[in-house]
């Protein structure tokens, strides 16, 4: 079973089609006022970003898009994981059949900017998901040879069950060296084995609610936002990819009743 799900909740925007033509384009300068709803460490894009993990509504009016799109990526092992990602970047597919483990790194060529998402990973036996984010966050300082003690801006743990699953999602904001980064995982634990979902962003500080406007909220939308705007049921189950575990596999979950 694959834990291929997204926290955000798309519904909570207001679609582009509902914006005039008159309004300002929307910014990381433009909302660099905006307070988080659980964190009151950030303002500004991060803030938005920081709840739009979450699930929760943000402020956006527009649907953001990448102002300037670059190459297409498609995953060789799961064609739903493909996006178009910015000029001046490069995609690196992530495929480790030992762990059934399908994602994708993003990174610029100067290695400042990185966005991966893992969708699907799993280890067997039982394995903390703090265990997973902190694994996660020591590789993303390992990329950027930080050494040193971050400064943690936000961070979240919350249980939920779907369908009978237990689930667990944790999340954390870093601040460390002149690099800001946002790291979340969900993990489950079914068949004698834990499965995850990984998300990393990290950016130079300074130019980090730019990249949420410019990358990262750009490529989100990508993968998981139809042209209606609302979140795609890409297997047709009934459950939509904010809601179903496995958005690749009609028989996951298992309808009750």
């Amino acid at each position: 079973m694959k834990t291929f799900k997204l926290v955000v909740l798309f519904s909570a925007f207001i679609l582009a089609s509902s914006c005039s033509k008159d309004e300002v384009e929307e910014s990381a300068s433009s909302l660099k006022t905006t307070n988080s709803q659980i964190c009151t460490n950030v303002q500004g894009a991060s803030a938005i970003y920081w709840d739009f993990s979450h699930g929760l509504p943000t402020p956006l009016r527009q649907v953001p898009l990448l102002k300037n799109p670059g190459q297409q990526f498609v995953h060789s092992q799961l064609p739903l994981l493909g996006f178009t990602i910015p000029q001046g970047f490069n995609a690196f597919e992530v495929t480790n059949p030992l762990t059934a483990t399908l994602g994708v790194n993003v990174v610029r060529n100067d290695n400042n900017v990185v966005y991966r998402w893992v969708p699907n990973t799993r280890v067997f036996g039982t394995v903390s998901t703090t265990a997973i984010i902190a694994n996660e966050i020591n590789n993303m300082f390992a990329h950027y040879g930080f050494n040193g003690t971050p400064e943690v801006l936000c961070t979240t743990t919350s249980n939920t069950t779907f369908e009978g699953i237990p689930m667990t999602f944790t999340a954390r904001l870093l601040r460390f060296g002149n690099i800001t980064g946002q790291v979340w995982v969900r993990s489950t634990y079914i068949a004698e084995s834990t499965f995850s979902t990984i998300s990393v962003t990290a950016a130079p500080t300074g130019e980090f609610d730019t990249q949420v406007f410019d990358t990262f909220l750009p490529i989100n939308f990508q993968l998981y936002v139809g042209s209606g705007g609302s979140a795609e049921d890409k297997d047709g189950d009934g459950f939509s990819v904010l809601e179903d575990p496995d958005d690749n596999d009609p028989n996951v979950p298992i309808k009750q009743g």
